[in-house]
């Protein structure tokens, strides 16, 4: 029983090392490959580069990229705006347009409420009218 959990221990040992191992040659894969990409950058055709030169080059050509991303963000909000600031005005005038026809609506109203107690005045003083003609008979 002891050299089969000897044999089980140094099988997981082994096993934990080659998973170590193999997430360090991933990593370094991956630090190698971006090594290789970042050095396939063409700086300037012809003539001598020094090495400051070409740091001060890459400096700027990121300068430039992180400057353009941001202009580009700025469009993309500018544009989002532009799209509330219609939105909203749609719903102001929707809105507006609502609020004229209910206070047309509410005139409307009002009107026939005024008319209809003019015809109950005028209902009101025929039957006085009548009721006193009543009298003086």
């Amino acid at each position: 029983m002891r050299v089969f959990t000897k044999g089980s221990i140094a099988q997981a040992h082994d096993g934990a090392q080659a998973v170590e191992d193999l997430h360090q040659t991933t990593a370094a894969q991956k630090a190698r490959q971006a090594r290789q990409n970042a050095s396939k950058r063409s700086l300037q055709k012809g003539g001598v580069l020094y090495a400051s030169k070409a740091r001060a080059m890459v400096k700027e050509k990121q300068a430039l990229s992180e400057a353009q991303q941001i202009l580009s963000t700025q469009r993309a909000l500018t544009q989002l705006l532009k799209a509330e600031e219609r939105k909203r005005e749609r719903l102001r005038k929707a809105l507006c347009k609502e609020i004229r026809k209910y206070g047309r609506e509410r005139a409307k109203a009002e009107k026939e409420k005024a008319k209809t107690l003019r015809q109950l005045e005028e209902i009101e003083r025929a039957e006085k009218e009548a009721d006193r003609r009543v009298e003086i008979m």
